[in-house]
């Protein structure tokens, strides 16, 4: 990967055009989609049940969490681990299975946890991330198309499977980070990269998806630049098994003093320089990208006051002159 050499990130063109002889109707956005209102409401559903079967089968979801967790500690690592490449493989590369597949990210992480530690287990859970670098091929070659067609925003044609959340972080991206990549040099490319693997409290699906789908980044630029951002993201990864697994932890009790916050501390057990290095990587990585969300809203705001405005001041003329 040389730093001379020129890249540029180009976005797949809407289908409509300034020359256009016609103009063509604004397209419906995923707001005004009945089906998509029908999901959402769907969800709110399903969380509102789940939260209600935690409240009231606590104590039986607890033991049964102890139990599993017993279990896939008998076997071994040898068999697990293939296992979670080839269903993280499949749930990454295809979009609709990884609507329908839950949050097993966090199963694999309390997996290695409970077999090799917090240290060790962060280590392989990104060493076992390297097979994103073949799901941004796959994601590439299947979905570039379904990434045009979200970006035209019409309803009728959008993915049934892509949540409404999906798609509005897509555009985005679009919106926010066009200009940060495109006609930039390499080593721009790397830092974005770096920056988006290392903030917290971000979509990294989200993140390859566009990546992979909505821009022309080289693969061998992309390659490096992934591969150096996993050991900078390293402290991120120990944050979330300690912290997860701390509250996992405290949940069920699993201490001798027996309090949620008793036992957090005890499993967590984090080091100053833990917490220091997860500042300068992650906490300024997370500043700046969701800095950047906060002054695109802010922008939006304002465009739209100064629009309204103007549409205030032309009616006004008009009514003038009648």
């Amino acid at each position: 990967m040389s730093s001379s050499t020129p890249l540029s990130v180009t976005l797949s063109p809407p289908t409509t055009n300034a020359t256009s002889s016609t103009t063509t109707p604004p397209k419906p956005s995923p707001d005004s989609d009945p089906c998509s209102k029908q999901k959402e409401f769907l969800k709110l559903l399903l969380l509102l049940l789940l939260l209600s079967l935690l409240f009231y089968l606590g104590s039986y979801i607890n033991s049964l969490l102890k139990s599993i967790r017993s279990t896939w500690k008998t076997w071994p690592l040898s068999y697990l681990i293939p296992g979670i490449v080839v269903v993280q493989f499949f749930r990454r590369s295809f979009p609709p299975i990884y609507a329908v597949i839950g949050p097993f990210s966090s199963i694999v992480l309390l997996v290695l946890y409970d077999h090799l530690g917090a240290y060790n287990g962060a280590l392989v859970y990104q060493l076992l991330k390297l097979e994103e670098l073949i799901i941004f091929i796959t994601l590439r070659y299947f979905y570039r198309s379904t990434s045009s067609r979200i970006m035209e925003g019409n309803g009728d044609t959008l993915p049934w499977w892509l949540s409404k959340t999906f798609i509005s972080g897509l555009r985005t991206f679009d919106e926010t980070y066009t200009e940060q990549v495109t006609d930039q040099p390499v080593w721009r490319h790397v830092v974005l990269v770096w920056i988006f693997e290392m903030t917290y409290f971000f979509n990294d699906y989200v993140c390859i998806f566009w990546f992979s789908t909505r821009s022309s980044l080289e693969y061998r630029t992309y390659v490096g630049a992934y591969i150096t951002g996993l050991v900078l993201e390293y402290p991120k990864t120990l944050f979330k098994f300690k912290a997860y697994t701390a509250a996992i932890d405290g949940a069920s009790g699993e201490s001798e003093d027996g309090g949620f916050w008793e036992v957090f501390a005890e499993s967590s057990n984090f080091k100053w320089y833990e917490i220091l290095t997860l500042g300068v990587t992650t906490g300024v990585a997370t500043f700046y990208v969701h800095g950047l969300h906060v002054r695109m809203v802010i922008d939006k705001v304002r465009s739209l006051c100064k629009r309204e405005k103007k549409d205030e001041d032309k009616n006004e003329n008009e009514n003038e002159e009648i």
